[in-house]
């Protein structure tokens, strides 16, 4: 109680000496109110009443006061300021009278916002005292509305409303029926609501609705009736910004024959399908821009020809369609942030349509390659926007002839040089922005045409933040050095450039590299040859130890060679072999006479210490070497991979190529037999391979 009490006693002591100053303007209430002359304002706070105020304010905005009640003397002291604006922002109302606004004659402008605890019944009531002539605009926020009676504006009826705000409250749903007593209402906002549902009827005055940050997972239905007649014939602008649809449908926009401005940025739609905005015979402006589940687009998708201005940005989408040859009014097309393919035919099947340009964003869409003469299809282009893509250079052609731009920006690339030929000398001079900061330029002679222009012209005044975000990052000695410090002499352009070192380094780079694989690739087989022995003498150092002996055998080895490869296995293999002290086993030379084959096969496979496969074309269509194959798998398994020696006498055609075959090469080493350059290296890996132990290291395979 105190509290008030000095409250009240702080109000007698302000009456009182307000009636003893002059009849000369009242001063500004300074301790708790903030006046400003200039736009004829003043903002009162931590007050239980209203003051006086100087004649100048017409607009009063009061917050955080303490005026529960809201009656016709509340406004006593500013009766005289003919106030045209009011604003009530959480002054802990709780009703108002039916005359509250009775001598506030020329009020065009109410807000009541925060004010939780308003009794909305008294406020209904109010509305009769508002000089409704000449009221414009009402505000409604935050108030934890969550309905009003549909009898709210019932004393405005036929009264017309310019803007009427009810945002940032509670509503689940809206019955637009509440609007119906006015006239005309020209913009209404309800947005940041928990709107789900939408009854549009009594919106057929509207021609702005703003329907953003609610929860409507469907487009509202427009239409009166079966017949297409509309509950929003005027409606001009519609937006339904941050909201959950999912689904947008070619009959989602019946009944919107006036629609000229649709926004649907932030939903959450995954396909955008054919002819969805064709039904918009009237659409000029469709924003649908930060959809981060779309993954689909139709080719048909925005097909209008009435769309003049498209902003399509920050949805991430990989265009690999021509989207827009159905929209030949376009005349803005933003495309900020997309994957555009780096191929230039790509980016020129999408745009090439779009004759009618002005206004072209590609921004942040990972464009590397700008295609020749693509923009020449646009003669009206004005503004171009290639901002923050990987663009390093580019043809001559790509900027020639246009002669309507007048804004370019190529900020935030990978450009390093700029010599006479990246822009038309028309150009740069036409054009009123040019921005080209934040690049990774090069302060080397090829830049020397720029740095000398900049200073023999006025460009520089037309280049957005310069020279500040113009600095060199290459050669290391001058970096950080601003463009316009570089001033490149002609002793210093005349000695060799690095660019040639750098280029004549690479290409005897490739030359080496080519020749080493050439050579690499011609001695494949004596190169894995070497490698063999290389690690055989390897592991012999470190003094590997023998878990078994060929001398418990009576052959060193068991030759299997079909009979087409003979020749060589006898005048070759075994004579290599035999020669060195070992002791092999052929079956046309050492298998008993009456045994069958198979115990022959088997016998003496289980008397030979290792196994070599002589492989070839032949090989594989001969039965009987299938069957000694699948007996080797068998000693494979039991004994390791080291048990078997591999050679591939001549290569296997893949139309050749078993199962079986292809499984043994896949998982063990093998040797290739070549004739001439390296056939020395042969005989030694195989003889290595048949002496040394089991589980010793594997050959190298081919």
């Amino acid at each position: 109680m105190d509290y008030f009490h000095l409250y009240f006693l702080c109000f007698i002591w302000y009456t009182y000496v307000q009636a003893t100053v002059e009849e000369s303007d009242v001063p500004c209430f300074e301790t708790f109110c903030n006046c400003s002359r200039k736009h004829c304002t003043a903002k009162c706070k931590l007050l239980g009443f209203i003051p006086r105020l100087p004649s100048y304010v017409v607009k009063l905005e009061l917050e955080n006061n303490f005026l529960s009640h809201i009656n016709m003397d509340t406004f006593r002291n500013v009766s005289k300021n003919n106030l045209t604006s009011l604003i009530f922002r959480n002054n802990s109302i709780e009703d108002f009278t039916v005359d509250s606004f009775q001598e506030l004659i020329y009020l065009g402008n109410l807000e009541i916002s925060y004010e939780r605890k308003l009794n909305v019944s008294s406020l209904k009531m109010s509305f009769r005292s508002l000089n409704k002539t000449l009221f414009d605009t009402m505000r409604f926020r935050n108030n934890a509305w969550t309905m009003l009676p549909i009898d709210f504006f019932s004393n405005l009826r036929n009264y017309t409303m310019n803007k009427l705000y009810i945002n940032e409250n509670t509503f689940m749903n809206f019955n637009c029926s509440l609007l119906s007593h006015f006239s005309t209402i020209h913009k209404l906002n309800v947005g940041r609501n928990e709107i789900l549902f939408l009854y549009a009827r009594g919106l057929h005055s509207v021609t702005n609705l703003t329907l953003s940050a609610n929860n409507i997972f469907e487009i509202p239905n427009f239409c009166a009736n079966e017949a297409g007649e509309s509950l929003v014939p005027k409606l001009s602008r519609l937006d339904l910004t941050d909201n959950a649809i999912r689904k947008l449908l070619t009959t989602s926009f019946n009944c919107l024959d006036n629609l000229k401005h649709l926004i649907l940025d932030k939903n959450r739609l995954t396909v955008l399908e054919n002819d969805i905005f064709s039904r918009l015979s009237n659409l000029k402006i469709l924003w649908i821009n930060r959809m981060c589940h779309l993954s689909i687009v139709k080719p048909r998708a925005f097909r209008s020809p009435s769309m003049t201005e498209l902003m399509f940005g920050y949805n991430r989408c990989h265009f690999k369609t021509e989207l827009f040859q159905h929209v030949p009014s376009l005349k803005k097309l933003d495309l900020t942030n997309h994957y555009i393919s780096s191929s230039p035919n790509i980016l020129w099947k999408l745009l090439y349509p779009l004759s009618n340009l002005t206004v072209l964003i590609l921004q942040a869409s990972r464009i590397k390659i700008l295609p020749d003469r693509l923009f020449q299809q646009m003669p009206f282009l004005q503004t171009l926007n290639l901002k923050g893509n990987r663009i390093v250079t580019w043809s001559r052609d790509v900027f020639e002839n246009l002669t309507s731009l007048r804004h370019l920006y190529l900020d935030g690339n990978y450009i390093r040089v700029i010599n006479e030929s990246s822009f038309p000398i028309q150009l740069l001079r036409s054009l009123n922005i040019l921005d080209i900061s934040h690049n990774d330029f090069w302060c080397t002679c090829g830049q020397r045409w720029f740095v000398e222009y900049l200073r023999s012209s006025n460009i520089s005044k037309i280049m957005t933040n310069w020279p500040k975000y113009y600095s060199c990052v290459y050669p290391d000695d001058k970096k950080g050095l601003l463009l316009k410090d570089y001033k490149p002499t002609d002793a210093e352009c005349s000695t060799w450039s690095p660019i040639f070192t750098i280029v004549i380094v690479t290409v005897a780079s490739i030359f080496i590299v080519t020749c080493v694989l050439v050579i690499m690739f011609s001695c494949n087989t004596n190169i894995r040859n070497l490698i063999y022995l290389i690690r055989v003498k390897k592991w012999k150092r470190k003094g590997y130890i023998r878990f078994n002996s060929s001398e418990s055998c009576e052959y060193d080895a068991f030759v299997i060679y079909c009979d087409s490869d003979r020749q060589w296995v006898h005048l070759e293999l075994l004579k290599r072999l035999e020669e060195i002290g070992l002791k092999v086993c052929v079956h046309q030379r050492d298998f008993e006479i009456g045994e069958s084959i198979t115990d022959n096969i088997t016998k003496y496979v289980g008397k030979s210490w290792k196994i070599i496969v002589v492989m070839s074309n032949n090989f594989t269509k001969s039965e009987w070497c299938q069957w000694e194959l699948d007996l080797v798998q068998e000693r494979r398994r039991r004994h390791g991979k080291d048990a078997l020696i591999l050679i591939m006498h001549s290569q296997i055609d893949s139309s050749h190529m078993t199962n079986s075959i292809k499984s043994l090469l896949d998982t063990t080493p093998h040797l290739q037999y070549q004739k001439g350059l390296g056939e020395d290296l042969f005989w030694s890996a195989i003889m290595k391979a048949v002496r040394k132990p089991l589980k010793h290291p594997p050959v190298s395979i081919l």
